[in-house]
């Protein structure tokens, strides 16, 4: 019984990054699949966690998280997964749509007309704007850590 937990733990450990990856490219297409015109909470947060996944699992599989944390180079990378996280968070926020349905009547030459109105409004834009302005902000200065750690060695 311990050898088999061994060998899946040993198998979890050797592809730990593929795994992550195709997850997140099956909750990727969920998400897609989830498009509607109104949104939906299980396509923004299908989309949100499929891109991290993706994203995770290719930094796991490159080796990206085997950097000592207490080092520029792990100051970079921890930038650099922030800004990732803020910058899919910004996108799925978007997926959330408010809608109002009225009725307007107004009056014209002696006859009454009703008229349907349909407004939709997104009312996390601002904050879609700010989490993107951080996300860029942690991906410049990530990169720009990431280039000085490797030009100073």
């Amino acid at each position: 019984m311990v050898n088999v937990l061994g060998g899946f733990r040993y198998y979890l450990e050797e592809y730990f990054g593929e795994i992550l990856f195709l997850l997140g490219v099956i909750l990727f297409f969920i998400s897609v699949g989830a498009l509607s015109t109104f949104g939906t909470v299980l396509s923004a947060g299908c989309f949100f966690f499929g891109v991290l996944l993706v994203f995770f699992g290719l930094f796991a599989r490159l080796g990206v998280f085997s950097v000592k944390f207490r080092s520029l180079d792990g100051v970079s990378v921890i930038l650099i997964c922030c800004s990732i996280v803020l910058l899919a968070f910004s996108v799925a926020v978007l997926e959330f749509l408010t809608t109002n349905v009225g009725v307007d009547v107004f009056i014209f030459r002696y006859k009454i007309y009703y008229m349907l109105t349909f407004n939709s409004e997104r009312p996390y834009v601002w904050v879609s704007g700010v989490c993107m302005l951080f996300g860029f902000l942690f991906l410049v200065f990530g990169l720009a850590l990431k280039v000085y750690s490797i030009l100073r060695y």
